[in-house]
């Protein structure tokens, strides 16, 4: 009994520092989290212009976050690796090119497939939508621990990707 409780303190410990850590990195660059970005409304600015790498590593550490709250969130988890899939193949392919995600979207804009299923502009904006949903959901349980974890991701899930799911998708957030 004593050492499965040291080994549940250890896993919340890791999550803490997991949810300290991706805190940190969110506040480092809150562009992505700030910006609820419709593609017909992307406007290019040369002075304003958000990495790649550090949309790619925020998510990639959000992804090891929700491994660590478990399975709760495994759709989240799988949308999020989905999108960071394809934005990393598209960067991989010209590193220097696709270096900011402006590049990225003002390319698939004049292409006209901006606003295809698959686009990285889509995944972009995805992203930064499950960061915000993300984050939310965290602070919420570092507020509130008290409450359940069913409860916090549906008030989460309502402040901030709701408006932008059918009732298809939010009947994956209800428990």
């Amino acid at each position: 009994m004593e050492r499965k409780r040291k080994e549940m303190e250890k896993g919340k410990s890791e999550l803490r520092l997991a949810m300290e850590e991706l805190r940190l990195c969110g506040s480092r660059d809150g562009a992505e989290e700030e910006e609820e970005v419709q593609v017909q409304q992307v406007k290019v600015q040369e002075q304003h212009k958000s990495s790649t790498m550090d949309l790619l590593y925020v998510s990639k550490q959000l992804i090891h976050v929700l491994d660590e709250i478990g399975p709760t969130l495994l759709v989240l988890r799988q949308d999020i690796q989905q999108n960071v899939q394809r934005l990393q193949d598209l960067h991989e392919k010209d590193c220097s090119k696709y270096a900011c995600l402006t590049a990225i979207v003002t390319e698939e804009m004049e292409q006209g497939t901006a606003k295809k299923t698959k686009s990285c502009t889509r995944a972009i904006i995805w992203l930064s939508r499950s960061i915000k949903f993300s984050k939310y959901l965290l602070e919420r349980l570092l507020e509130t621990p008290e409450s359940s974890l069913e409860e916090i991701v549906e008030e989460a899930y309502a402040n901030t990707l709701k408006p932008w799911h059918g009732w298809i998708s939010s009947a994956a957030y209800k428990h």
